[in-house]
C-alpha cells in the first residue's frame, strides 16, 4: 500500500482536503471520525520519534535524570510515569512520543510556525482508531490518566526494568491537566520496540498534506487572522513572546 499524498495551497484548500479525508474514512457504523493532525516543518521528514533518531541514546538514563532533577522546577509534580513522559516531550527531550492534535488548523500552525518558506511543509493526518485496530486488535484509544490502560502500561515500563514492549505504535490520550494540552487539543502516538517510521509501518488511514513553500508565509498570515497563533496555543509568557515576535519581527 502506498502513502496517500495531497497538496493544499490555501486555507480553504487545506480544510477541503481534511473534510474529504473525514468523509472517505468515516463509516455509517461508527459515524463521522475525528482525525488527528501533526504539522512538520519539512515535507521530507518522516514520522520518527525523537528517541529513535539517536541510535546510541540511553533512554532510561535520560528519564531517570530528568525526573530526579526536575521535581522542584515543575509547577505541579507529575503523578504517574506517563505524566512525566509527557513533560519530557514538552521540554524537548527525546521520547518515543509523537505530538498530534484533533484540530486541523492547529496542526497546520505547527507545520508553518517556524517556516520561512524555504521548503515545503506538511501536515500528516491519521485515523487513530484505525491505527489501534491495526496495532492492538481493538480500535479503542488508550487512556493514560489515572490507572493506566493495561495495553498502554506495556509501552512505558519502569526505568531500568527490561520488560518486553509491543512492537507497533499506538494512539494514546493524555490527561487534560494543563492549559497547554487543553489549548492544543493534544493527542499522541507512542512507538513500540520497532524503530521504523510510523509512515513505513502504517499506511491504511494515513495521509500527508504538502504545503508548497511558495504559500507558507501567506498561510501563516491567514492562520493569525483566524486566531491561531503561538499565544493561543501556548497560553504563557513563552507563547506570548513568540507571538509578539512572529507578528512584529517576522510579519506573520
Amino acid at each position: 500500500m502506498t502513502l496517500l499524498k495531497k497538496t493544499a495551497e490555501s486555507i480553504p484548500d487545506f480544510l477541503g482536503v481534511c473534510a474529504g479525508l473525514v468523509s472517505d474514512w468515516s463509516t455509517l457504523e461508527h459515524g463521522e471520525l475525528t482525525l488527528w493532525y501533526r504539522g512538520q516543518k519539512s515535507a521530507s521528514w518522516h514520522l520518527t520519534p525523537g528517541e529513535y533518531r539517536y541510535p546510541q541514546l540511553d533512554a532510561d538514563e535520560i528519564r531517570s535524570e530528568f525526573i530526579l532533577k526536575s521535581r522542584e522546577l515543575v509547577k505541579t509534580a507529575a503523578q504517574t510515569d506517563w505524566e512525566w513522559y509527557f513533560i519530557m516531550q514538552h521540554y524537548g527531550l527525546p521520547t518515543r512520543l509523537l505530538d498530534w492534535t484533533s484540530g486541523s488548523l492547529i496542526g497546520l500552525h505547527f507545520a508553518l510556525r517556524e517556516s520561512t518558506g524555504q521548503t515545503d511543509a506538511a501536515v500528516w493526518v491519521i485515523d487513530p482508531w484505525a491505527l489501534n485496530g491495526w496495532s492492538t486488535g481493538s480500535p479503542d484509544l488508550i487512556m493514560t490518566g489515572g490507572n493506566p490502560d493495561p495495553i498502554g502500561a506495556k509501552y512505558l515500563r519502569p526505568v531500568y526494568k527490561k520488560l518486553r514492549m509491543p512492537s507497533k505504535p499506538i494512539a494514546i490520550i493524555p490527561p487534560y491537566n494543563s492549559q497547554r494540552i487543553t489549548a492544543q487539543r493534544s493527542a499522541f502516538t507512542v512507538h513500540g520496540s520497532s524503530r521504523r517510521d510510523l509512515d513505513s509501518q502504517f499506511k491504511a488511514h494515513l495521509a500527508r498534506i504538502t504545503i508548497p513553500s511558495a504559500v507558507v508565509l501567506q498561510m501563516r498570515r491567514q492562520l493569525r487572522s483566524l486566531g491561531i497563533s503561538e499565544f493561543s496555543l501556548f497560553p504563557d509568557l513563552d507563547g506570548l513572546s513568540r507571538d509578539i515576535r512572529a507578528m512584529e519581527v517576522d510579519g506573520c
